[in-house]
């Protein structure tokens, strides 16, 4: 069994770096994406990489920081952790103006199987 908790790690990694085709990698070819207070729920790995892209785009130095707690058990790696950027313009739910920085605190719950996520669900 892969390690949950080095994966899901390697996932923020590869997002903070801003290198999507690593942290896609890490992803299931069916991948389930859902950020439950955001309205958010898409499947598969190539649509997931195109969120990634638009967010990119709307927030170019996208990151997470402020790590508050991490655990796993078995396939299962849940981090406490805030995700934050700066808009480069104007973005419904996040930022009123460009130049606006974003913060929310989530709680993301990964979900490996055969060493890639299968699932990725952010509460917050």
């Amino acid at each position: 069994m892969a390690d949950a908790a080095a994966i899901a790690n390697a996932f923020v990694d590869a997002y903070n770096a801003g290198d999507d085709d690593a942290l896609l990698a890490l992803c299931a070819e069916n991948i389930e994406v859902v950020h439950h207070n955001r309205g958010v729920e898409i499947t598969g790995r190539d649509n997931f990489g195109a969120l990634l892209g638009a967010f990119k785009g709307a927030f170019p130095d996208k990151h997470f920081e402020n790590r508050r707690a991490e655990h796993s058990d078995g396939d299962t790696a849940i981090i406490a952790h805030t995700w934050t950027g700066t808009a480069a313009a104007p973005v419904p739910g996040f930022a009123d103006a460009a130049g606006d920085v974003a913060r929310l605190d989530l709680c993301t719950i990964y979900t490996v199987k055969d060493g890639l996520i299968v699932a990725y669900h952010d509460y917050g």
